[in-house]
């Protein structure tokens, strides 16, 4: 195929290119002069003159073209093109050169009949990185804290000089290079130390991760692929379009830096298909028959191509003044001066909204605490799903089916981008495009699943359905239930309790008794009157679904939060049925189990637990998701069996913060617990944190180990883990739930919790996600923690039909603290069963 190396001077050439940005022209008689790529990866310009075709052509960043006509250019030994007045361009598909054959070669050379992980070495080791530490000094005041002014500083600092610069605590940050002293007023360095970062090191491994993600960045093909973040990756080229002109989705790729303790380095990647208007907001809302307040909450991103300062957060508000009112924010000068002044816009689009002169709206970034005023007609809005599913049917379907992509859709995916990337800068390493499969770094291990749950008289089966057929381990002591049905809904509701006293008596745990309450919708206080005379173990209430048109229009109170408020308060267990889902036979069934559950019964256990612990310990960090301040600590105990022994949220006193003196507050707490009522204290404990543990877990760790308490504490990381696929005939397929992934320095892992025989590439429902162990504190071998926590990912008891993603003791801590927060439970009291399930 025709390359750089077949350039000669004067001659006509015909060649495939891909533009890779547009560069400045030279002389006055040239018109336009682009930077292209041949398809063995040479780099040259093509200069479009005066007298050539296309010289209006629009030249798309990362787009291949056949070129014909072009003539050939060799001076001082370096080869280009230039245009010619027959000069052609069409748009083609990367040659197969450059894309299927290189990506089918490198899929065939891993084994078949093997898992594999979206997950790529580097090859280079990283025992130890040398770098530089900045020590940062103030002459003068400055805004904020010193930590957000570092944020800033190291940010600044990227821009002016590359990627291998970080923060390393307040004034503090490292660089794999030299920096030159030209931070901005009143800032400067005050020292440079050379030093060196170990990767066995917990702090500096954290270190050792950010530099080399920052790197990474750096490594991304600026041609194809556009990199606001290592994790915020797309392709320049729309990979989706509504054919209107209002929404396009691009292929997105977020990464994440693994290194382990012993150096070894890999890059995780994510695929997705991403939406993005390719309009800004007041169009938007004009194409959607909606008010601007409507996209309140909405995701916005600035349009790059008119606003000269990247940027995304959430639309905040609408306001009454206009672009060319005085505003207070700007000292009485108005929107239109600032970005005047300050050359955020370039001179025709200032005119034009001098002229249009829109309202404002306030704009609220994730790195700030309070909103920014900005021009809706330079904001891009982040599609809402319902709206684009409105006004592009056919566009949300491939969008839709996009987010179930099958494995070997998102490895082929993965693979190309991570063999589009260059030489890491800096460190001088390539990452490897095979993924990762069962090796020195890791290996794999698949779950033994067989018979491993246990029902009633000693049934055991693998399946939770299977098992059920025989009936639930321990049925309640006291099983009354009474039954809320509306009255608008009262002959749907009593069929749905007629498949629903069938589901029980066929798990052999038909109610003590049952009592059916009709309630008339309308407003809350209509509520409390058939609550007040509640006398059940367990409530199960059927209600219209919270976007109900009734609800929506303000013509009745979401009867919902009502009944959970009260019955919460109360101490009674309660199962809410929607009225959209009474004719669902798998609602029936998990509801079914939910009021087992509630009643103080036992569906089933997991009849042998790897390892040998007393009991898990499930810790959430609850927040409120408008504020984003922590509220307190939830924690869920859980027995060596899987079954739920109790639960507590504590919220935090004014003043305080959430830190290590509140998780071993609520330790304490269920530790007394099991000691009340087992007769003993454990001996072993295996805390689950939901999340990163950034509390210290010696000080966590410290008062049970001077009680003899073995201790081991985990991460239970939801997001950032690479999906797991077995390699078939040539191809990724989903792979059987329980397989693991274990570190071979014994510190973290990857397992499926979900995924085969439960459902295949068949089903359609794409590929499952993993998630990412790490071990914190403790020695108990991380094979065991992976099974442990495998196995709590199966007793989930409103979930008989297909397992979920999550260990219970990290979900039902996370469950509880959510029931708390809202008020269907009583704060800082134990709770019994699992009433917020």
């Amino acid at each position: 195929m025709t390359d750089q190396s077949d350039i000669e001077d004067g001659s006509p050439l015909d060649l495939s290119v891909q533009v890779i940005r547009e560069l400045d022209a030279g002389p006055e008689r040239m018109e336009r002069r682009i930077l292209v790529r041949d398809v063995v990866g040479n780099e040259f310009p093509l200069a479009i003159w005066a007298d050539n075709a296309l010289t209006d052509f629009e030249w798309r960043p990362g787009q291949w073209y056949q070129l014909e006509n072009a003539r050939g250019n060799v001076h001082n030994e370096r080869r280009s093109l230039n245009g010619s007045p027959s000069l052609r361009a069409t748009p083609i598909e990367p040659p197969a050169s450059v894309s299927g054959s290189s990506i089918d070669e490198i899929i065939a050379s891993v084994e078949d009949g093997q898992p594999y992980l979206t997950l790529f070495e580097l090859d280079g080791k990283f025992e130890t990185i040398d770098v530089y530490e900045y020590t940062i000094e103030a002459d003068g005041t400055f805004d904020g804290s010193a930590m957000d002014q570092t944020y800033s500083l190291t940010a600044f600092l990227r821009r002016r000089f590359g990627g291998g610069v970080t923060h390393a605590g307040p004034m503090t940050v490292l660089s794999t290079r030299r920096l030159e002293d030209i931070l901005p007023h009143p800032f400067s360095f005050s020292e440079v130390d050379a030093r060196t970062l170990y990767a066995s090191n917990e702090t500096d491994n954290r270190n050792i991760v950010r530099l080399l993600q920052h790197l990474l960045k750096e490594a991304v093909d600026e041609a194809t692929y556009r990199a606001d973040r290592i994790n915020d990756i797309r392709r320049r080229t729309p990979e989706l379009t509504d054919g209107e002109g209002l929404v396009e989705a691009y292929r997105a790729f977020e990464c994440r830096v693994h290194v382990t303790s012993e150096g070894a380095a890999f890059v995780g990647v994510e695929t997705k298909l991403r939406a993005r208007s390719r309009v800004t907001a007041d169009v938007y809302a004009t194409a959607t028959g909606s008010d601007l307040s409507e996209l309140v909450g909405t995701r916005i991103e600035h349009d790059r191509e008119r606003y000269n300062v990247g940027g995304s957060g959430r639309l905040h508000s609408v306001r009454d003044e206009r672009f060319t009112d005085p505003l207070s924010d700007f000292g009485g000068q108005s929107l239109a001066t600032w970005y005047e002044e300050n050359d955020r816009v370039p001179a025709d689009v200032l005119a034009d909204l001098r002229e249009e002169n829109p309202r404002l709206v306030d704009v609220m970034y994730p790195t700030k605490d309070d909103p920014s005023v900005h021009v809706p007609n330079l904001l891009r809005v982040s599609p809402r799903k319902e709206v684009v599913k409105r006004v592009a049917p056919a566009f949300h379907r491939e969008w839709d089916r996009s987010a179930k992509a099958q494995p070997d859709e998102r490895f082929r995916d993965a693979i190309e981008f991570i063999s589009d990337l260059d030489t890491v800068p800096d460190v001088d390493v390539e990452v490897d495009p095979a993924p990762t499969g069962p090796s020195l770094a890791y290996f794999s291990h698949e779950v033994d699943r067989d018979g491993n749950l246990r029902f009633a008289n000693d049934h055991v089966a693998t399946l939770p359905k299977n098992g059920l057929n025989r009936g639930v381990l321990r049925r309640p002591d006291s099983f009354d239930v009474q039954y809320f049905i509306p009255e608008r809904f009262e002959s749907e509701s009593r069929r749905f309790l007629g498949g629903l006293a069938s589901t029980l008596d066929r798990m052999g745990a038909s109610p003590t008794s049952t009592t059916v309450t009709t309630y008339e919708l309308g407003p809350s206080l209509g509520y409390t009157e058939p609550l007040a005379d509640v006398d059940a173990d367990v409530v199960l209430a059927v209600v219209p679904e919270a976007s109900n048109e009734f609800i929506r229009d303000g013509l009745i109170d979401d009867p919902y939060p009502e009944f959970k408020k009260a019955l919460g308060g109360d101490g009674v267990p309660s199962q809410m049925v929607t009225t959209d889902n009474l004719d669902n036979q798998w609602v029936n069934q998990n509801t079914a189990l939910g009021l087992i559950a509630g009643a103080g019964g036992i569906p089933w256990c997991i009849d042998e637990m790897p390892g040998d612990p007393d009991c898990f310990i499930g810790l959430d960090a609850t927040r409120d998701p408008d504020t984003g301040q922590h509220l307190g600590a939830s924690a869920n105990v859980v027995l060596a069996d899987g079954t739920v022994f109790v639960s507590k949220t504590q919220r935090l006193q004014s003043g305080e913060t959430f830190d290590e003196s509140a998780i071993r507050d609520v330790i304490k707490d269920v530790q007394r617990e099991f000691v009340r009522r087992e007769g003993e204290s454990p001996s072993h404990v295996i805390v689950h944190r939901d999340g990163r543990l950034f509390e210290d877990e010696a000080a966590i760790r410290a008062p049970f180990a001077d009680a003899g308490i073995e201790m081991d504490i985990l991460d239970i990381r939801k997001s950032g883990a690479p999906r797991i696929a077995t390699k078939r005939n040539d191809e990724f397929r989903i792979e059987q739930k329980g397989r693991l992934f274990v570190s071979s320095t014994n510190d973290h892992g990857f397992v499926a919790t979900t995924g085969a025989p439960e459902f295949t590439d068949d089903h359609g429902l794409g590929t499952p996600r993993t998630l990412h162990v790490v071990r914190r504190a403790g020695d108990t071998s991380m094979l065991t923690l992976l099974e442990q926590v495998y196995w709590l990912s199966e007793v989930h008891v409103g979930s008989a039909g297909r397992s979920v993603r999550l260990p219970i003791t990290t979900y039902y801590a996370d469950r509880c603290a959510e029931h708390a927060r809202k008020g269907y439970l009583v704060q800082g009291e134990l709770v019994e069963g699992v009433p917020y399930i």
